[in-house]
C-alpha cells in the first residue's frame, strides 16, 4: 500500500475526530471506520498486483526461452523469426508450435525482450522446412529448396534428347518421363535438402557414387576402358560431354556407368532419305573357274524419302510407324559373272605365267648403282594379280620395302614374289593353283607408282623372271 493512500486515511480520521458542526464521534466508530477503509485498501492493492504482474514462463522443446507477459509476444517473435531464416536460406521454414506457457508472475524488470526471445528461440529451435521433391513412381529422388529448383532439374534430364532430334533434323511432338513423376511440397528438416548438382548427378547415373580417371598421356578410350573392365561404349555413356577422339593428359573421365532412374521418352516425326536395296543377278561364264567372280555391273541403292513417327526412350528407337513414303530413285541389280571351269590342281605346272597386264617399267638387273631383283610392271590399282604357277602360300602380309607382299613356294627350290600390294586375298599356308588371284596391285612399301614387283626366286636367291615366264623351269 503507497504513503499517499495512508496520507488520506489519516486526514479522513481527523475529519471524523471533529465531527460536523464541531461534534466528536464515538473513537470505537472511528475505529471501526478506519479499519474497514485499511481492509479494502489492502485488498484492492493486493488484486491490482496480482493481476499487473501476471505473465507466462516460455518452454520449448524442454528448454527455457524466456518470460512474457502476454502469448501474443512469442507470435510475434515467431513469425520474424521465421521470415528471417526463410530469407537466409532461401527456402520457406516451418517452425512447429511446441511452446509450453508455464503461468508466473513477473514484475516488469523480470520480463525477457523480444531480441532475447528470438535469440534464444534460434539457438534452440530445430525447424523443419517446405521444400519440394522430386518423386517417380512414389520413389522420392531428391527434395529441393523451390519448385522451379525442381522443375529445372527435370527439364535439364530432358535436355540432351530434344538438342539431338534438333542435330537430327526431327521434330519433337511430345516429351514426357515413362515412370509417374510429380514434384511434391513436402515438410522437412533442413538436412534433407539438397542441392541442384547433386539431385541431378544422382537422377541421372543411378547413384551417388563418384569414381574417376585423370587421363595419362598416351591413354585413350581403349586402354581406359580396358584398365578397369570396361567396354568403350559404356565409358562413352559414362562421359556423354566428352568426345572418345579427343582427350588429353588431365582430363577427368567419370567410370560410373549411368543407369538413370528416369526415362526419357520423345514422340517424333522425322523426314530422312533411306536407301532402297538392290537386288543381285548372277552370270556364268565357261572361261572363269568355279572359284572366281567379278562383278560385271555394280548395284547402285535406290533412295526414298520417308516420314516416320519414332518413339525414343533415353535417345534408344523403341518404336516406328511409317506415315509416308516416295521414291526418288529406283535401285540398280548388281550383275555377278561366276566361272564354271574346273580348278586346275592345286601344284605347279613348272611353267610361269606373266602375273598381271601391265607395263614394264623396270627389268631385272643394276639399277641407280644397286641390283633390282625383279621387274616392275605397272597397272591401275586395284588390278588383279595372279599366282605365275601353283604352289604354297609361304608368306602374305606387309614386309618393309616390298609394302604389302605374297610369297609362293613352288617346289623343286623356285619361289616368287608379288610386292606394293594394295589388297591381299590369299593367306599363309594356302595352297593356289597357277592363275588364281592372290592380290591386288598397289603402290605400298618403298614405290614410285602404281605397280607390282615380280621376283622369281632359285633356293633363295634372285633371278631374271624372264629367263623362266612361258618356259620349262624344272
Amino acid at each position: 500500500m503507497n504513503g499517499s493512500y495512508l496520507k488520506k486515511v489519516s486526514e479522513l480520521i481527523k475529519k471524523l475526530n471533529i465531527g460536523n458542526n464541531g461534534r466528536k464521534f464515538d473513537k470505537k466508530i472511528i475505529f471501526a471506520v478506519v479499519i474497514s477503509i485499511l481492509v479494502v485498501g489492502f485488498a484492492f492493492a493486493g488484486y491490482r498486483k496480482e493481476v499487473y504482474t501476471r505473465a507466462f514462463k516460455i518452454i520449448y522443446n524442454g528448454k527455457y526461452i524466456g518470460t512474457v507477459r502476454n502469448k501474443d509476444i512469442v507470435n510475434d517473435v515467431v513469425t520474424t523469426l521465421k521470415n528471417e531464416l526463410t530469407t537466409d536460406y532461401g527456402i520457406e521454414v516451418f517452425i512447429e508450435d511446441e511452446f509450453e506457457y508455464q503461468p508466473v508472475h513477473a514484475e516488469d524488470n523480470e520480463l525477457t525482450k523480444k531480441e532475447d526471445i528470438k535469440k534464444n528461440l534460434k539457438d534452440n529451435i530445430e525447424f523443419d522446412v517446405f521444400a519440394y521433391a522430386i518423386e517417380a513412381d512414389g520413389k522420392v529422388l531428391g527434395i529441393l529448396k523451390t519448385e522451379d529448383l525442381a522443375k529445372k532439374v527435370l527439364d535439364k534430364i530432358k535436355e540432351p534428347y530434344i538438342n539431338s532430334a534438333d542435330a537430327e533434323d526431327s521434330s519433337i511432338e511430345d516429351i514426357k518421363f515413362v515412370e509417374n513423376v510429380k514434384i511434391v511440397k513436402k515438410e522437412v528438416p533442413i538436412s534433407a535438402v539438397e542441392d541442384f548438382d547433386k539431385v541431378l548427378n544422382y537422377i541421372q547415373k543411378g547413384t551417388d557414387e563418384v569414381k574417376t580417371h585423370v587421363v595419362k598421356k598416351g591413354e585413350n578410350f581403349w586402354t581406359i576402358a580396358h584398365k578397369y573392365n570396361l567396354t568403350v561404349n559404356d565409358l562413352i555413356k559414362a562421359n556423354p560431354d566428352k568426345n572418345p577422339k579427343l582427350i588429353h593428359p588431365g582430363d577427368e573421365l567419370s567410370l560410373i556407368v549411368p543407369k538413370p532412374y528416369l526415362t526419357v521418352a520423345t514422340y517424333e516425326e522425322k523426314k530422312y532419305i533411306e536407301k532402297i536395296d538392290f537386288d543381285i543377278k548372277y552370270e556364268y561364264s565357261s572361261k572363269m573357274y568355279k572359284d572366281q567372280t567379278i562383278i560385271k555391273r555394280r548395284g547402285v541403292y535406290g533412295k526414298k524419302e520417308v516420314i516416320a513417327k519414332i518413339e525414343k526412350h533415353n535417345g534408344i528407337e523403341v518404336a516406328k510407324e511409317i506415315l509416308k513414303e516416295t521414291i526418288i530413285s529406283n535401285p540398280v541389280s548388281q550383275i555377278i559373272v561366276k566361272g564354271t571351269k574346273e580348278i586346275p590342281p592345286l601344284k605347279a605346272t613348272g611353267i610361269f605365267i606373266t602375273p598381271t597386264r601391265g607395263v614394264l617399267t623396270s627389268g631385272f638387273g643394276k639399277r641407280w648403282g644397286r641390283m633390282h631383283e625383279g621387274i616392275d610392271l605397272a597397272a591401275r590399282v586395284g588390278t588383279p594379280i595372279k599366282a605365275a604357277d601353283g604352289g604354297v602360300v609361304t608368306f602374305a602380309g606387309w614386309k618393309g620395302s616390298y609394302g604389302y607382299m605374297v610369297e609362293i613356294d613352288h617346289g623343286g627350290g623356285f619361289t616368287t614374289r608379288y610386292a606394293h600390294c594394295s589388297k591381299i586375298y590369299v593367306k599363309k599356308g594356302e595352297k593356289v593353283y597357277k592363275g588364281k588371284v592372290i592380290a591386288a596391285v598397289g603402290n605400298t612399301g618403298k614405290s614410285t607408282g602404281p605397280h607390282v614387283h615380280f621376283e622369281v626366286r632359285k633356293y633363295g636367291k634372285p633371278v631374271n623372271p624372264y629367263k623362266y615366264l612361258g618356259k620349262k623351269y624344272r
